[in-house]
């Protein structure tokens, strides 16, 4: 399948700043994206980044479709008890699918994609 973009974010539902941030990975590059529930207090920050041909090859490389296809929605409970969420979103031209997931678990059936949008997360935000 080709691969129109891959989303990798975190979520804190009970959280006053900014609590939901997200990047979005394409083949042209990536955008990181701060978000807030009090859009008026808090607007929404955006940050173009560079990202490599080889690192776009990276990530897509590491996606196993029989594998994310047939993955739940949801796995343990995301946000409970304001633990946070993080998830991977996928957009190819056939659709979408997200896969979400207690904030900084594991997952071995999202591995080893996971591990590889962590890493480039941290690369592009130096952080």
């Amino acid at each position: 399948e080709t691969v129109i973009s891959v989303m990798h974010g975190t979520n804190v539902g009970h959280c006053r700043g900014y609590c939901r941030k997200e990047v979005i990975f394409t083949d042209k590059g990536a955008t990181y994206i701060e978000s807030s529930v009090d859009s008026d207090r808090n607007p929404a920050k955006k940050q173009e980044l560079q990202l490599s041909a080889n690192d776009w090859k990276n990530i897509t490389s590491k996606i196993n479709w029989n594998t994310f296809n047939s993955l739940q929605e949801s796995y343990g409970c995301p946000d409970c008890a304001d633990g946070g969420s993080e998830y991977i979103e996928i957009q190819t031209a056939k659709g979408t699918k997200r896969v979400t997931i207690e904030f900084g678990k594991e997952q071995p059936e999202l591995e080893p994609l996971l591990g590889e949008l962590r890493a480039q997360r941290k690369k592009q935000l130096k952080d």
